[in-house]
């Protein structure tokens, strides 16, 4: 709640913007607490990054329980670009998986329903799956990428063939997350909705070309835009894509890549991820980065909180 974590749908803001109420203590070692409302203290809040005090108490909104309808299906990139901003507003989630040099990708589709429960018959078929074909095949594939980099191209397009397509219902909380025990790196960017088609196009692009040996798949995701001074989806509606490497290979000039890519795209970095941000660039990214500040002095005047790090990006 202080990174601006997030899931995906459009209509959907982050973990953040679930929150009612903060309670934290500050830098003077005041316990203070503040509901959310239209002022500049609940912008600063929302995506602190702990510069302000310590989170001790939240209140958050939450719903009745309900269940997800889960459809996962393959289908061309040139497809999925053709109908993805009318798909990204008929279903509640949507999550892409583009594999790497491949016309294949991977969408899985979610929406809420009526509480109906998995049988456990179900969940441990569906667990099982997930193991072996999401994380053990996908664990000696990726072993093999980095014995031999150069076989990620192949192995990236036989990912994107045997993706597992189905359905399933069940409670939410137990039908949205997946089980990642492969280790990776990762980098991930918020840029405006509107890029997300000519974006990808130019990921693709570079890929075919073959300067990268990369088999880890991007993921895709969107949610909707949010008013925090700090937030990555600031004014805007928001397509996220996240870049991985595998864990022990190479991902220095791959990451360089996606930095400088992104620039262009006017990319904001997830706060808890990868990046090469700097103060010149956190300042030209984040238009209302001084009034962040001005709270954030007044809630740690003696800069209790403020790292060497977030000195570095927050100090011209």
């Amino acid at each position: 709640m202080s990174t601006g974590t997030h899931g995906t749908g459009v209509t959907l803001g982050s973990l953040s913007s679930a929150v009612t109420k903060w309670g934290f203590v500050d830098g003077t070692g005041t316990y203070r607490e503040h509901m959310r409302g239209m002022d500049d203290l609940s912008e600063a809040l929302h995506v602190s990054l702990g510069m302000l005090g310590v989170l001790v108490k939240v209140t958050i909104k939450v719903i009745p329980l309900y269940s997800l309808h889960y459809v996962s299906t393959r289908d061309t990139l040139a497809n999925g670009l053709a109908i993805f901003a009318e798909d990204i507003r008929q279903h509640r989630h949507v999550e892409w998986f583009y594999f790497p040099g491949s016309e294949t990708i991977q969408v899985k589709r979610m929406n809420a329903i009526a509480p109906v429960y998995q049988s456990e018959w179900s969940k441990r078929i569906e667990t099982l799956k997930l193991q072996i074909v999401e994380n053990g095949a996908f664990f000696a594939m990726s072993e093999l990428c980095k014995w031999r980099p150069s076989f990620s191209g192949a192995m990236s397009k036989l990912a994107a063939a045997n993706v597992v397509e189905g359905e399933k219902m069940g409670i939410s909380y137990e039908i949205y997350p997946s089980p990642r025990s492969v280790k990776f790196q990762e980098s991930e960017y918020a840029i405006p909705l509107t890029q997300f088609e000519s974006c990808m196009e130019e990921i693709h692009s570079t890929f075919n070309s073959g300067i990268f040996n990369v088999h880890f798949p991007l993921e895709c995701r969107t949610t909707a835009g949010e008013a925090g001074f700090l937030s990555p989806t600031q004014g805007r509606e928001t397509a996220f894509i996240a870049f991985h490497m595998y864990k022990g290979m190479q991902e220095g000039p791959y990451f360089e890549w996606v930095h400088t890519m992104m620039k262009k795209y006017k990319g904001r970095p997830h706060w808890g991820k990868l990046n090469h941000l700097t103060a010149n660039y956190v300042y030209e990214l984040y238009p209302d980065v001084e009034k962040f500040l001005a709270i954030r002095s007044q809630c740690d005047p003696d800069n209790v909180f403020l790292t060497g790090y977030l000195r570095k990006l927050f100090t011209l």
